[in-house]
């Protein structure tokens, strides 16, 4: 019976492994496609191909500034050419996401909503020296007037003239009125589903909902507001007049009385209906709202996301400090605690280096990838894959991330790698054992750093939660986690909605600051099962500081243990790793991108060396038959760095060559050089294609490959992008002492 259970492992895992490279079309990117030109039946069935033989799978189906004016939105003609894009998606086995908005923020119609009504248009609140119009809520004691009134507030369009600024750019409507909500559904959803019913719940999984903003873009000095809410801030013992502060920076009780009503207003009134919408039709609600740091607007999402744009967080730099870096960890943890099998990231979005558009490179990609995945993001839409680049295009929120960039003809090795990390993030729960208390915008960030930093995992417990979980033999429980310790930063674990004692914690160990951790782990460090750190590491060859940039993840999926080891740094990594908890299994270390396998232990008591360049992920599995995977281990000679040995022999269009002549004694099975260059390298020896890479340093494995005698090893670099849309003069090539 034990052998049987043993060979049953076995399989299981062999099949799990064989699964996590098959790069299975269900963990796809699905990236925002640009709708933003003349629809051509040829093109739009092209590209949909192409997509679909890189490994993109699905696309969210975004109308973007730069479609004819001549196709109006929501017109006939649009929805002729939008069921032949569904129709050919379906023909191909993708899925689409139908994208809400004409362009953005959504809830507006591009207009339409306030077009059919004017009573609909944004409204807001504005401090004003003078009763000049609007409808004066307050009036201050030096003669200023807090006053309501539409702010024309306007959203980006789908096409020219209609952008920020522009004459034409379409009015934003009152999204905190119920009523306004559901003319927008009626003209979006509604007109959606009458012209694509048949593809719902099958080859239309859902809606994106794109940061919301009840005021419309350029308000000017507008504050938030809903109709009666002056009455519901009086009831609840609030001055209208101490509103001022909102326009002075200041905080009362009041303030605090209209930031709860606003947001209570935005759910109820607009992601509470589209979410219903959604369920009702078979599909589901995905997108994200407008800040990085909202809780309780995600709870209404079948698919929570959040996006990460404009380069708030940065490469190489550890991405553990500041506001935005709670953005995966928080959307992913939510995702959990719910049941959500999926949580969503729009990436990339304006992603540049340096504010040079276009200037995005492969490694930033594989960095932003690496870190949402760690994290816990299992469904990427990448932000973007433009249909048409002509003209003007080219810069509407560059850069294009997919067929427009220099490494489009080698998607598949981002693809495969999304769908690698997508997989083994998705019906697999972390090891957490540690809850960190957070709430609506108010999300610990900095202090808990020291978690990242030492490898102790955790998970992000909205206390709007709290309520779905029960305490248990010391430890608190919710949605299949079970945790032993509570970090409240945020002095929430002791009061309930009502002021008393929160009954989910009692009994729970409860800290209020990060150093009794720290020290509790340190403790238990000898004591590999009740150690909180997700690895334990040894013999940092004197460089301790290193150890920070380690990022690891102790994943449980299907029955076995995992852990995700990532370098979010700038610098190599060189330790020993000892896995808490794997029970005594055999090991396997594997590069998650190449798919190789590293190597091998026997015992969870043994010490792993890991050496993780920047960039580089490793999956350790436990469970695998040993001897098995020790046979897959390919050997790795290095032939040394030949970035000085090869010959520049042309340089044009975006693109230099080089060439290296190679002698070997005799024909040689194994073996691999490095170089340094930048930017995309592709390498070829004795005429045969070897591989393209991305980021430095450049490895190519031109073992098996080597004959006897001269062996022309030939290199071809390509620039950034951002020589070619931008005019930027950004340095490709070999790297030259």
């Amino acid at each position: 019976m034990a052998e049987g259970i043993k060979a049953l492992k076995t399989d299981r895992q062999e099949a799990f492994l064989e699964r996590l490279f098959s790069a299975n079309d269900e963990f796809s990117p699905i990236p925002f496609w640009f709708f933003n030109d003349t629809p051509d039946e040829d093109k739009i069935r092209a590209q949909l191909k192409n997509y679909s033989e890189k490994g993109v799978n699905g696309l969210v189906l975004h109308p973007r500034i730069g479609l004819p004016a001549d196709l109006p939105y929501l017109s006939d003609g649009y929805f002729k050419a939008v069921r032949f894009i569904v129709k050919t998606a379906a023909e191909l086995g993708m899925k689409i996401v139908l994208y809400d908005e004409g362009m953005y923020p959504s809830g507006s119609a591009h207009g339409m909503v306030v077009e059919k009504n004017p009573a609909f248009a944004a409204k807001g609140i504005t401090l004003r020296e003078k009763n000049d119009g609007g409808e004066v809520l307050a009036e201050l004691s030096d003669n200023r007037y807090i006053i309501k009134d539409f702010t024309h507030g306007t959203i980006r369009g789908i096409h020219f003239g209609e952008d920020d600024g522009e004459k034409c750019a379409p009015p934003a409507a009152d999204i905190l009125n119920p009523e306004a909500v559901k003319l927008f559904i009626s003209l979006t959803h509604d007109r959606y589903y009458e012209n694509l019913k048949e593809y719902f719940g099958s080859t239309v999984i859902a809606f994106f909902t794109d940061e919301p903003c009840p005021l419309g873009r350029n308000a000017g000095g507008f504050r938030e507001w809903a109709d009666g809410m002056e009455n519901e801030i009086e009831e609840q013992g609030g001055r209208l007049e101490e509103l001022e502060a909102l326009f002075t920076g200041g905080k009362n009780r009041t303030t605090e009385i209209y930031g709860r009503l606003v947001k209570k207003h935005l759910r109820e009134s607009f992601y509470a209906q589209i979410s219903a919408w959604c369920e009702n039709h078979g599909i589901a609600l995905m997108g994200h709202p407008a800040e990085s740091d909202d809780v309780e607007e995600e709870l209404y999402f079948h698919i929570p996301g959040q996006d990460l744009i404009m380069r708030r967080i940065e490469p190489k730099k550890g991405g553990i400090t500041g506001r935005e870096s709670v953005q995966a960890k928080l959307v992913a943890d939510i995702a959990r605690h719910l049941g959500r099998r999926r949580n969503v990231n729009e990436c990339f979005g304006v992603c540049s280096r340096d504010n040079i558009p276009w200037y995005f490179t492969g490694g930033d990609m594989k960095w932003y990838i690496d870190w949402l995945g760690v994290r816990g993001v299992n469904l990427f839409v990448p932000h973007a894959f433009y249909y048409s680049v002509e003209g003007k295009r080219s810069g509407e929120r560059p850069p294009d991330v997919g067929q427009n960039n220099i490494w489009w003809k080698h998607y598949n090795y981002f693809s495969d790698y999304i769908k690698r990390i997508s997989f083994l993030m998705t019906d697999s729960a972390n090891c957490a054992r540690i809850a960190v208390l957070c709430d609506n915008n108010n999300v610990p960030y900095d202090e808990v750093m020291p978690l990242y930093e030492n490898q102790i995992e955790f998970n992000y417990l909205p206390i709007q939660l709290l309520d779905r979980g029960h305490a248990e033999n010391g430890r608190f429980c919710i949605g299949g986690y079970s945790y032993e310790i509570i970090l409240d930063f945020i002095g929430a674990a002791g009061k309930n909605d009502n002021g008393g004692v929160n009954n989910s914690l009692r009994g729970v160990t409860v800290f209020n600051s990060i150093t009794g951790v720290i020290e509790l782990n340190k403790k238990r460090g000898t004591d590999d099962k009740a150690c909180l750190s997700a690895v334990l590491c040894f013999d940092l060859n004197d460089k301790p500081e290193l150890q920070t940039s380690l990022r690891a993840a102790h994943l449980k999926k299907e029955g076995t243990e995992y852990w995700l080891l990532s370098n979010e740094g700038g610098e190599p990594i060189s330790t020993y790793v000892k896995l808490p908890s794997a029970d005594g299994a055999p090991a396997a270390m594997i590069d998650l991108w190449s798919g190789e396998c590293l190597a091998a232990v026997r015992s969870a008591d043994e010490k792993m060396a890991l050496a993780l360049a920047p960039l580089e992920t490793r999956l350790i599995a436990a469970g695998l038959d040993y001897e098995e995977m020790k046979s897959k281990i390919k050997p790795r000679r290095f032939l040394g760095d030949w970035t000085q040995l090869f010959e520049l022999v042309g340089k044009s269009d975006n693109h230099a060559e080089y060439v290296y002549h190679y002698s070997a004694g005799q024909a040689e099975s194994d073996g691999y050089f490095k170089v340094r260059g930048e930017e995309m390298a592709e390498c070829w020896c004795n005429g045969e294609f070897i591989g393209a890479s991305f980021w430095n340093d450049h490895c190519f494995d031109i073992g098996g490959r080597l004959r006897r005698g001269d062996n022309e090893i030939r290199l071809l670099f390509t620039g950034s992008a951002a020589n070619i849309y931008a005019g930027a003069d950004i340095y490709f090539g070999l790297l030259q002492e």
